[in-house]
């Protein structure tokens, strides 16, 4: 939960004399503190989500300053620029405004009699309050999540964020990261992230949706509220855009959980949201969404994971013995189960004679003293061998 443009701009421009000149679909961009910059080689120092105000004084040598300090900002993922009219800058030049408009960089006047260093403080006053009530969020958030029993408390606190009869579905992050420098960064992705989605909902004219990003343990969770179908998947794309060098190396693992009606049932969709992420993790992917999960959604639910491998290695003792020494008897039996117990089908999935399949098959039948022959008789064998995809 942060500060973003719009809420700056809309309890600050009277005060200010402030006035939106371009950019104004980037109105709901997030802010994550606010800067003075007088100079753009210090652009590369700043994290993204900034707002910048400038009074433009390099532009009285250099007419086209303003046209690349803008480009500069908005390469950084820069919130918002404020210039202060009326001595360096007297106007905005046209070709500012259509850059600002073409790429959603809102872009803020200000007029010279009105004092920087006033309205720098008040706008990070509100963003330290702003962060202390988000503290406040992630704390109840927390609570309802881990079924607390201060009920009251964080209903009561929850509910000037979000709907809470409506459906809310949570999604879990697990971002791998070692360094300063890349928790630094992903704080980063968080606010670009949350811009993102406020910008899909303007788009999208979804005004009834609520969202939350909260750290919980060592995941980042995003809760979704009143979203619908459509907007769950292309949140899903989004998370995979913003961090696709972290996906495309294996260093995050989104498990999306259910939709659960009510604040009251939002533990199972982080349960389940949790859950799918243990699989991502197991399976080196990055997305797993819960309903997908099939027989897994109950394997991956199972704590103790001890029980688990001890039922596959029993299961399958007599095959991985056998195994030693002679054929891959546990290929050979994963292959004929998901051919549906077809030997064609078998045979041409291992590239072997079809008699050869059916020897080996009935060999495999006598190792387990199993017919395998109906689903009821492969069932046992198909849950091992899933126990065994998760190591």
């Amino acid at each position: 939960m942060a500060v973003t443009l719009k809420k700056l701009y809309r309890e600050n421009a009277g005060a200010f004399k402030l006035s939106l000149s371009a950019g104004q679909d980037g109105i709901n961009n997030v802010v994550s503190w606010v800067y003075m910059l007088e100079d753009e080689f210090i652009i590369p120092y700043f994290h993204g989500s900034e707002l910048v105000v400038t009074t433009g004084m390099k532009c009285t040598a250099d007419s086209g300053w303003l046209c690349d300090l803008i480009r500069r900002l908005h390469a950084h993922n820069i919130a918002g620029l404020v210039v202060n009219t009326g001595k360096f800058i007297h106007e905005l030049p046209q070709k500012v405004i259509d850059y600002c408009n073409a790429n959603d960089f809102p872009i803020f006047t200000m007029p010279w009699e009105i004092r920087i260093t006033e309205m720098l403080q008040s706008f990070c006053v509100q963003i330290m309050n702003d962060q202390q009530e988000s503290a406040i969020h992630d704390k109840a958030m927390r609570d309802a999540i881990q079924k607390r029993e201060n009920v009251t408390e964080y209903t009561d606190t929850l509910g000037r964020f979000y709907d809470l009869d409506g459906p809310f579905t949570v999604f879990c992050i697990y971002l791998k990261q070692q360094t300063q420098s890349a928790v630094e960064e992903n704080t980063n992705r968080e606010y670009l992230l949350e811009t993102r989605i406020r910008r899909l909902k303007q788009t999208r004219s979804l005004s009834d949706v609520h969202i939350g990003i909260l750290n919980h343990e060592s995941y980042l969770l995003l809760v979704l509220n009143n979203a619908p179908e459509q907007m769950i998947c292309q949140i899903r794309d989004l998370i995979l855009e913003i961090y696709a060098e972290a996906a495309k190396e294996r260093q995050i693992f989104v498990g999306v959980g259910i939709q659960v009606n009510g604040l009251s049932d939002i533990d199972k969709s982080y349960n389940r949201a949790a859950t799918a992420m243990r699989m991502a993790m197991y399976r080196g992917v990055p997305v797993v969404r819960f309903e997908d999960m099939g027989i897994y959604k109950i394997l991956f639910s199972v704590k103790d994971e001890e029980i688990l491998y001890s039922y596959a290695n029993e299961m399958l003792a007599p095959l991985d013995q056998y195994d030693q020494k002679n054929h891959s008897y546990i290929e050979l039996l994963k292959t004929y189960i998901h051919e549906d117990r077809s030997l064609a089908g078998t045979a041409e999935a291992l590239y072997m004679h079809r008699n050869t399949v059916n020897y080996q098959i009935q060999k495999m039948k006598e190792l387990l003293g199993s017919p395998l022959k109906t689903v009821e008789d492969l069932l046992p064998y198909q849950v091992a061998l899933a126990i065994r995809d998760m190591e």
